[in-house]
């Protein structure tokens, strides 16, 4: 998804995609292995991570599992998300 890709989720609330989040070590106190299976290095070497993103709440609202998650695009061009 590129950077300011708005997700509606439910009924009514909304967030805007800002990033990429960075997976930091207290992943591995909830399952140990789970940061290397997030994180890998592309052919250049640069790290690719494989989950995660950050995100501004515009619109709250009840969220249950099974809800409809309808994507927004941003106008172009897209911008890929960076870390943040």
């Amino acid at each position: 998804l590129p950077r300011g890709t708005r997700l509606r989720l439910g009924e009514s609330a909304a967030i805007e995609v800002t990033g990429l989040r960075n997976p930091c070590w207290q992943i591995e106190a909830f399952m140990p292995g789970l940061l290397a299976a997030v994180l890998s290095r592309a052919p250049d070497g640069s790290l690719v991570r494989k989950c995660g993103i950050m995100a501004i709440v515009e619109l709250g609202g009840s969220v249950r599992p099974g809800d409809a998650i309808r994507v927004e695009l941003p106008p172009a061009p897209h911008h890929l998300l960076d870390v943040v």
